[in-house]
């Protein structure tokens, strides 16, 4: 009876434990997870591989700021990381050997640096293992599956940025320097795509400034010192490096044959002045690398490839030596525009080149302290919001989130500058642990009423000019950030190209304003080089806007210029509209906020100043002094045509410029 019993006992039995076994097993994950977060299990440690293409400033920078940025996040090597290394020297069958070998050793994640890095890896990837890649000219024609004109398709495993060099405006700024260039030579291998992609550009850069481009296509190193000297051999005035891996390697030798000859060199690769080249302007590579690293470090945090999209950041970085004048044989000069613009200069007296660092790897929060930020500015409007979400978004990356750990205060100014002073003393009396300022006029009542407290500045122009001390190095001991000075050249250039035939421009600003200041101060210089009668109308306040947009109408001016001033930001809406009434084709520097109502735009995003204003913020919270980092000129280009109403003015419209963005482009 008893084992009959337990024979009909025996199947619900079974059931029973097998649900058990289920729940056990359902179980497992958030057990394991809990054992982990206290400690009684291991974390995982992500295998990463970064590929380099060869041994190069830019590319070893590039994998510093990678490896800088990993740290920042958590992944050092060594913690919750292991970095393997990898570079092919230069030699494409070394490239394919590591290339097969990362993509089938088991790495969690792939990061790459250049474009043959890109191509090699990408070909060989057939297991599909996490690739993010950086350093690349042009992606989208670099034939990996990046689609050019919707650059969220690409293949699912694989995304990074691209960082097409600013060719045009290194030739403008060549022109600027030597009004009379009109012979440059370029050594380039062809068979470097991101080179070929450069040199296409500087071909039509070329033919719009009537600069004679004499090439001499090299296959290697060693070649390109012999086609240098017979490039200076015919006459050419100077020679431009621009971003190819091939020649880049022989960079010095280059820039000492060209000094021979008297002629300078200048280059797509910051960091060459100290070789001996006259000027460089490109990307800021160490920048880069942490936007690469930035993405690297989304993937390994969980999210997926698929799902970013794949954009060309380029923070821009200028930098000069003054020294080399002496030995040309051409009236060369360094104007004042450019000395406004640099980010660097060597001279006579002084060396001053910031290398990007940011400093050491910062600690992690610590878990029970709530981290106090008062942040400060002129008035709400589209670009300071941008300017914000990029702060707090990369606070949020670094492990500060509002309403968890951090509190934020938010004041403003209300469009009102004589409210400045009273705000940001108030901030500077409050229990904050640390103050951002943003604008220019709210950044120079910071510098001079706040002691007490660390200032982490962004969305400025040009801090110096607010006041935050002598240079991006030597600043007032509490004082550093974010500087981002607009791109006035490519505002020149955007107008003589839709409007050929203009004489006169005008604009308004608020000569109160440092920003504004030092801004068409610059422009008094660069728009009469282009044949430019540039007309000036001051503020003191918003409601001046509207009388002093129709006084410029008056003066029968061909165009209306607005550059980044807070007091006339507030009233556009009465310049557009004076503007409109008057027949007369506006352009603004301002991305965002001039949606409605300007031809077209020649202007600097805030987003990524934002976000890296967000590491300094995070390194002083943690003990740096600010006296310890660098200010730095973090500034992303950012051009659009109007094309209906500029075609309703009957501009000249080229091809490849932008089409103004539906809406604003929040990153």
């Amino acid at each position: 009876m008893i084992q009959r019993s337990i024979r009909h006992l025996l199947p619900g039995i079974f059931l029973i434990l097998l649900a058990s076994a289920a729940l056990l097993l359902g179980d497992l994950g958030s057990r394991r997870s809990a054992r982990m977060l206290m400690g009684m299990e291991p974390e995982r440690i992500f295998r990463i591989a970064l590929v380099q293409q060869g041994s190069i400033p830019a590319l070893d920078q590039g994998a510093e700021g990678v490896l800088l940025q990993l740290a920042e996040r958590g992944y050092a090597d060594g913690a919750r990381a292991t970095i393997r290394r990898f570079n092919a020297q230069g030699d494409q069958a070394t490239a394919t050997a590591i290339a097969k070998q990362v993509t089938s050793g088991g790495y969690d994640l792939i990061v790459t640096m250049s474009t043959p890095s890109l191509q090699t890896v990408a070909a060989a990837n057939k297991n599909g293992t996490a690739h993010v890649f950086g350093l690349v000219t042009d992606p989208f024609s670099a034939g990996v599956g990046i689609d050019p004109s919707d650059h969220s398709i690409h293949p699912p495993y694989m995304t990074g940025s691209g960082c097409l060099q600013p060719v045009r405006e290194c030739f403008e700024t060549a022109r600027a320097l030597y009004p009379a260039l009109h012979s440059v030579g370029l050594v380039w291998n062809p068979s470097e795509s991101n080179s070929l992609a450069q040199t296409k550009l500087a071909r039509e850069v070329c033919k719009d400034l009537g600069i004679d481009l004499v090439e001499s296509p090299v296959d290697s190193a060693p070649n390109a010192l012999e086609a240098a000297a017979a490039l200076c051999a015919r006459g050419v005035q100077a020679i431009w490096i621009s971003g190819d891996i091939t020649v880049s390697q022989a960079s010095s030798g280059i820039i000492a044959v060209a000094r021979r000859a008297g002629i300078p060199v200048f280059t797509s690769l910051p960091s060459e002045v100290k070789a001996g080249s006259l000027f460089d302007l490109g990307a800021d590579y160490i920048q880069v690398g942490r936007v690469t690293g930035r993405i690297a470090a989304d993937v390994l945090d969980g999210k997926s490839p698929a799902l970013i999209p794949v954009e060309n950041i380029v923070p821009k970085v200028l930098l000069y030596n003054e020294t080399v004048l002496a030995g040309l044989r051409d009236p060369w000069r360094i104007p004042a525009s450019i000395r406004a613009e640099a980010s660097g200069w060597i001279t006579a007296d002084e060396t001053k080149l910031s290398d990007g660092r940011a400093g050491p790897p910062m600690p992690t929060p610590v878990p029970s302290r709530t981290y106090r930020i008062g942040i400060a500015y002129f008035a709400p409007e589209e670009q300071a919001d941008l300017c914000m979400k990029g702060l707090l978004d990369g606070l949020r990356a670094q492990g500060l989130e509002e309403g968890k750990n951090l509190f934020v205060r938010r004041v403003h100014a209300q469009g009102d500058i004589s409210n400045i002073p009273s705000m940001v003393q108030a901030l500077a009396s409050s229990d904050v642990d640390l103050i951002v300022p943003m604008s220019t006029p709210v950044i120079s009542a910071a510098c001079s009423l706040v002691r007490n407290k660390p200032v982490v500045l962004t969305y400025c122009s040009d801090p110096i000019a607010a006041g935050a001390g002598k240079s991006f190095v030597d600043h007032l001991p509490n004082v550093t950030g974010i500087g981002s000075f607009p791109p006035v050249m490519a505002m020149v250039d955007l107008i003589r190209t839709l409007m050929p035939k203009a004489k006169t421009v005008g604009t308004i600003y608020n000569a109160s304003e440092a920003n504004s200041v030092k801004v068409i101060g610059v422009a008094r210089e660069l728009f009469p080089q282009a044949g430019l009668n540039l007309q000036e109308i001051t503020v003191g306040s918003s409601a001046d806007v509207l009388q002093a947009a129709q006084a410029l109408a008056s003066r029968v001016v061909d165009a209306i210029y607005v550059q980044g001033d807070n007091t006339v930001s507030q009233a556009y809406p009465a310049l557009v509209k004076a503007a409109a009434d008057a027949r007369i084709p506006l352009f603004t520097d301002d991305p965002t906020g001039a949606q409605g109502g300007a031809v077209a735009c020649a202007g600097t995003g805030f987003y990524e100043p934002g976000l890296e204003a967000s590491g300094m913020v995070v390194r002083v919270l943690h003990g740096t002094a600010p006296s310890e980092l660098p200010i730095r000129n973090v500034s992303e280009k950012i051009e659009w045509v109007d094309r209906p109403l500029a075609a309703s003015f009957g501009l000249v419209i080229p091809e490849g410029l932008p089409e103004k963005p539906s809406i604003p482009s929040n990153p």
